[in-house]
């Protein structure tokens, strides 16, 4: 400081002048800033303002005499040189560049300075830690929250920046005029790795940053599946073998019972039928004629029955004498207590 003071001195001995630095500063919201006015020339009040407001009043005679809460200062004069320094401790958030300005009365000298009070937000990548196979290509995605002005947005893998072509970046500006800044950048999987995504404004301390770690892990085996796909296939076979072995004895005893229940069918059958001719064979003392049909006659149908007799005897291959069979008086009786009379005739061969 004494340094550049004496340097003033000896540039600029032989003419006054008045000088305010830094020229340019960016701060972020908060912090502290610092700004040096320096004059050879008389004075009798020195102004400081800060856009079209007076924060602080120094007399040569009775030193500091007004200044805000957040302004401070310090006298760093000398015999021939004048020097005095405000302190701003809590610099408030600006969208635009404020003028500082140092005044000199009544010589009306006067110099001036810009500052930029800027918002730090934050920074997240939204993946987090992933694992993956060797080979895979990954997307990570990076948040710049709450910034001003629009941050600048930089990616680094294992240490060293990724080139601004490799990945996209858009920013909004929302109703608090304050930035939110998207970034996205596609990374193959090829060795384990640290992924870091940092976001800064110019003011000084300004960068922030968020950091995941990439695993990468090798590739299944393509002989695993296989062995995996052909126990799945076998298992299925012997599942398949299995049903159609049921559905097959399934239908079998089916079928089976089926042919059980017609011949029994067909056996009763045939033993109704048997009984039923020995029936009649027994009560007419004669043998059984496979031909005979039974069917009532009326008195007046004599002639049918004949010929009915005749037609049957003559299909007969073995013709024999029919038997006759003569009813008892107690069947005639029965008979002629009928309304109508029923001759029956039977006819074995």
């Amino acid at each position: 400081m004494h340094i550049h003071i004496l340097q003033l001195c000896v540039i600029q001995a032989a003419a006054s002048f008045i000088h305010l630095e830094p020229r340019n500063v960016s701060v972020l919201r908060g912090r502290e800033v610092r700004f040096n006015c320096s004059t050879n020339a008389p004075w009798d009040v020195m102004n400081w303002r800060l856009g079209e407001d007076t924060i602080l009043v120094v007399s040569v005679e009775h030193g500091t005499l007004a200044r805000s809460e957040s302004i401070s200062t310090v006298n760093h004069s000398m015999s021939s040189l004048t020097v005095w320094e405000l302190i701003l401790s809590n610099s408030s958030f600006s969208q635009t560049v404020q003028e500082i300005r140092c005044e000199l009365l009544p010589t009306n000298l006067k110099s001036s300075s810009a500052l930029f009070v800027q918002e730090k937000g934050s920074v997240r990548i939204l993946e987090g830690d992933l694992s993956v196979q060797r080979g895979v290509f990954v997307t990570f995605h990076c948040q710049a929250i709450g910034w001003y002005p629009e941050p600048s947005v930089l990616w680094m893998v294992n240490g060293t920046s990724v080139d601004r072509s490799d990945y996209n970046t858009s920013s909004i500006q929302e109703t608090n005029n304050l930035f939110n800044s998207t970034s996205e950048l596609q990374l193959k999987a090829d060795t384990s790795t640290t992924v870091e995504c940092w976001a800064s404004v110019s003011a000084p301390l300004s960068r922030q940053n968020s950091s995941v770690k990439l695993t990468v892990v090798a590739p299944k085996s393509t002989q695993d599946y296989t062995v995996v796909i052909a126990v799945i296939v076998s298992v299925c076979t012997i599942i398949l073998l299995a049903v159609l072995i049921l559905i097959l004895c399934y239908r079998k005893k089916l079928a089976k019972s089926s042919s059980e229940n017609k011949a029994s069918f067909y056996s009763s059958w045939a033993d109704n039928l048997s009984c039923e001719r020995r029936s009649v064979a027994d009560e007419t003392s004669g043998k059984v004629n496979l031909g005979y049909n039974t069917e009532d006659i009326t008195s007046s149908g004599h002639s049918d029955l004949g010929n009915r007799a005749d037609s049957t005897i003559y299909i007969s291959s073995s013709p024999q004498v029919p038997d006759i069979v003569i009813f008892s008086s107690q069947n005639q009786d029965l008979y002629s207590n009928s309304a109508k009379k029923t001759v029956r005739q039977v006819t074995t061969v």
